[in-house]
């Protein structure tokens, strides 16, 4: 369970082993065994030290967002798992082969999952709009083409390779993308995507689903795993970038995030002209309004809750980020051959 905390007003306090949330004369008790973690997005929320220290103590984290969805700070324990070798092996691989092999699969994972939701989502539209669906099959395939290519690079360390990587990944986006423009309806004005501070519909909820959501559930497993979540390979450096969990969430984006918001208007669950926030809640900051988020939330929680299978074995989609960012670690530490990036079939 996840606790959303984004209303003025909002009080998060502990009742022995107990978050309660207070408004007014309103409120919830959730168990602390329940909770796996707290999403805090307005600044008008108060919360206890005695609820924050129940979080660190149940291993619940507590993130800190701004109204777009962006993760200012986020609150673990210490005591977090993993080795040591494991960071050191990971700041040693960037300068050979394994941080271009890493950087590689996430990229592959990334456009295996573009072309075969398109292409999921051709054949469930076979029956009822035929040209739509072929035109989705064709942009999967031609996003496989982009894949076979980038099965074909070689470098000795990922500065090397970086550059071509990024325009192949690249030239699969702006193929997925246009895709996707034809399957939502026109009315939201969707024409691309882009990232932070976007205020369009449907980038700004992509915006918040990949940042309030996916970011902070990679966040932990990369920090449960034993790595660096600065130290990646396929994002380059910079101060304050996240850039190995910026890395492993490239696989998850697709299957998580945008199924779940593209499902929310094919089964018109959301219409866009609900999307932005409007009048006072437009006036408090917030880009999305509060029934989008909830929606938004809801789709996404509950699609990461989703069981799959991958490599022949079955699971929720959340258990599988904390199975790759592990199997980064044994690739790391030599225990396997090679790290499988994680993609799911259509």
């Amino acid at each position: 369970m996840k606790i959303f905390l984004d209303d003025f007003g909002l009080f998060l306090g502990r009742k022995r082993n107990r978050f309660v949330i207070r408004k007014g004369r309103e409120k919830q008790e959730f168990l602390a065994d329940d909770v796996e973690s707290i999403i805090c997005t307005c600044s008008g929320v108060s919360l206890s030290v005695s609820a924050l220290n129940l979080a660190v103590n149940h291993n619940v984290q507590v993130v800190f967002a701004s109204y777009g969805g962006w993760p200012y700070a986020m609150l673990m324990p210490t005591s977090i798992t993993g080795s040591v070798r494991a960071r050191r092996e990971q700041f040693t691989a960037y300068t050979d082969k394994r941080g271009f092999t890493l950087a590689k699969r996430f990229v592959e994972g990334k456009i295996k999952n573009q072309a075969n939701l398109l292409k999921l989502m051709a054949k469930n539209r076979k029956q009822t709009n035929l040209a739509l669906a072929y035109e989705l099959y064709h942009a999967g395939r031609l996003i496989d083409e982009v894949h076979e290519r980038i099965q074909d690079e070689e470098k000795l360390n990922i500065d090397d390779g970086r550059q071509s990587l990024m325009n192949l990944e690249a030239e699969a986006a702006r193929i997925y993308w246009r895709a996707i423009t034809n399957i939502l309806p026109r009315d939201l004005g969707f024409e691309g995507r882009e990232t932070r501070g976007a205020r369009d519909p449907f980038n700004a909820m992509l915006n918040f689903g990949y940042q309030a959501i996916l970011f902070p559930e990679v966040w932990k497993a990369v920090c449960y795993a034993g790595l660096d979540p600065y130290a990646g390979f396929l994002h380059a450096d910079r101060p304050g970038k996240p850039s190995l969990v910026l890395d492993l969430m490239e696989e998850f984006r697709q299957q998580i995030v945008d199924r779940a918001l593209i499902g929310l208007f094919s089964r018109k669950i959301l219409k866009p002209q609900e999307v932005l926030a409007a009048g006072a809640e437009a006036e408090e900051g917030r880009v999305l309004s509060k029934m989008t988020v909830q929606l938004l939330l809801n789709a996404v929680i509950s699609r990461l809750e989703s069981p799959v299978m991958f490599q022949g074995r079955r699971g929720s989609l959340k258990s599988f980020i904390y199975s790759q960012a592990r199997s980064v670690v044994r690739f790391l530490l030599g225990d396997s051959g090679n790290y499988v990036p994680f993609t799911l079939g259509w």
